[in-house]
């Protein structure tokens, strides 16, 4: 087994005597103790705030299966042995997901091993893939890249498993770093609110309420191994530079400024999910298009409203219109705010990610004008996994699940089910095209798409954004709309394909 502590590698079999109820890795170099001479009160006190953490933010239910993002690190490692310790009280079903990023080779695989061999010593599935080609995109930063590639792995492990939850090992002076690095970058009360400790009912993050000063203890007292990347040591990055240069001055001032910033965040994500929930009201209340890519309310309405809430419904129109905030910073907010305070009848503002905000006399109108009908748009979907439509700025999942395991079907238009039995990958999902026709579910012959799109009243802009999904050239699903019959769930049926389209 390969392990690398301070920058150093060294191998040492792992002991079978060592390999009881679970797994402890002690230190070669330092001779560790037994558990039992183990500061075991600091140890339990530690386990307990982990397990208050989740019972507080309701992160695990009994016997969910729970991906542990593993990068073998000592908070990962400390994420990993803690649901170790818990996992029998919470009927918890444990999987190691690792992901080799391959942007430092000798490294990447070393931890890789790393991983992998704790994950065997403890009994536990294994899951790892190597970024590849993804990470050489060049339409974002390298950390973006790095960032989205890593969630898509830990979706796809999600879904392999059949698990519920996937647990990072993110702890409290991450989330103190990271309110200091929006501070400094400027960002509202949404981005001071710090990462959340719950995210999409599904990602958690059991360390959020554990000091880094816990996590090494602990590590220190369990002699639990772990890996450590140099580039944290690096002061050229802005997280680095915070956790190295920034808060170390602040401890100076504030001896408790982690758990403070801490608390601060806690603050202000109440205070966030308070007002995103009266924006939503709002929102909700307001008419809106039918396509999903056209979003309008009355000038007169949006006036009325405290000036708290108006940012927060403008951002959440914009999330309705482009499916993302990303890239939709304060001065795009503040440029609808203008464009609601001109006293001209008729004015635009373009933001990022192909939104326009039109003002028209009384109405506010957000709409998606990304021209998808004179581009077009196609994927190949080669199986199950999640896959991302950047033209659409929206994705599509694919999940295979047992027809004696369904218990029910959404009535959410944008999931089908479909008769898995009938579709061979890889599937295609696309734009309108001339001459597209299908059997609308509950019918017996085929009608022309066009005819179909005619029916429902939908313009020409709105008919080029609908994603259509096909097999061999036969239209299986118009996205949001209707599915083939010939695709349809029947009581014969054995295994389900569901297919979700995330707006």
């Amino acid at each position: 087994m390969v392990f690398w502590r301070f920058g150093i590698f060294f191998e040492k079999a792992l002991p079978l005597s060592l390999c009881l109820n679970r797994v402890k890795f002690y230190s070669a170099c330092r001779g560790k103790i037994p558990d039992s001479e183990f500061d075991v009160n600091q140890v339990r006190q530690t386990i307990k705030k982990v397990r208050n953490t989740i019972t507080r933010y309701d992160m695990i239910s009994h016997g969910d299966r729970v991906v542990v993002a593993v990068s073998g690190g000592p908070d990962s490692v400390c994420l990993l042995d803690i649901l170790c310790q818990l996992k029998d009280d919470l009927g918890l079903n444990l999987v190691v997901a690792h992901l080799d990023h391959g942007l430092r080779p000798d490294v990447d695989e070393a931890e890789t091993r790393f991983v992998k061999s704790l994950a065997g010593a403890l009994q536990l599935p294994f899951e790892t893939k190597k970024a590849g080609r993804l990470m050489a995109r060049q339409e974002s930063s390298l950390e973006e890249r790095a960032r989205n590639v890593r969630y898509r792995f830990l979706e796809d492990a999600l879904r392999k498993f059949s698990a519920r939850k996937i647990a990072m090992g993110h702890n409290l002076n991450d989330q103190a770093e990271t309110v200091l690095m929006r501070l400094i970058r400027g960002s509202g009360p949404s981005g001071l609110a710090g990462i959340p400790p719950l995210r999409d009912e599904k990602i958690i993050r059991p360390l959020i309420e554990v000091s880094r000063d816990e996590v090494e203890s602990y590590i220190e007292e369990r002699g639990l191994k772990y890996v450590t990347d140099a580039t944290n040591l690096e002061p050229r990055y802005l997280r680095n530079s915070i956790r190295l240069e920034l808060l170390p001055q602040l401890r100076k001032y504030q001896p408790r400024i982690v758990e403070l910033l801490g608390q601060t965040a806690g603050i202000m994500r109440k205070d966030e999910e308070c007002l995103e929930q009266m924006a939503g009201a709002w929102v909700k209340g307001q008419d809106k298009s039918g396509d999903g890519r056209e979003f309008r309310f009355h000038f007169s309405s949006f006036k009325k409203l405290p000036e708290a809430l108006k940012n927060r419904v403008i951002r959440y129109a914009v999330r309705e219109t482009g499916g993302s905030l990303r890239r939709i910073g304060l001065r795009h907010i503040e440029a609808v705010r203008r464009l609601a305070a001109s006293e001209k009848p008729q004015a635009m503002a373009h933001l990022p990610n192909h939104i326009n905000v039109r003002k028209d006399y009384d109405t506010f109108v957000f709409e998606l004008v990304k021209d998808t009908q004179t581009q077009g748009f196609c994927c190949f979907l080669d199986g199950p996994g999640t896959f991302h439509l950047d033209e659409l700025g929206c994705t599509i999942s694919l999940e295979e699940v047992l027809g004696s395991e369904l218990t029910e079907m959404s009535a959410s238009p944008w999931t089908a089910f479909l008769d898995a039995e009938n579709l061979t990958y890889p599937l295609m999902i696309r734009n309108f095209l001339p001459g597209d026709r299908f059997v609308p579910l509950g019918m017996s012959g085929h009608k022309k798409l066009k005819d179909f799109f005619i029916d429902l009243k939908l313009s020409s802009k709105a008919r080029a954004n609908i994603p259509i999904l096909t097999h061999s050239n036969r239209i299986v699903w118009v996205c949001g709309l209707r599915i083939d019959d010939r695709f349809k769930v029947t009581d014969d049926t054995e295994k389900v394909l569901k297919v979700t389209l995330n707006r």
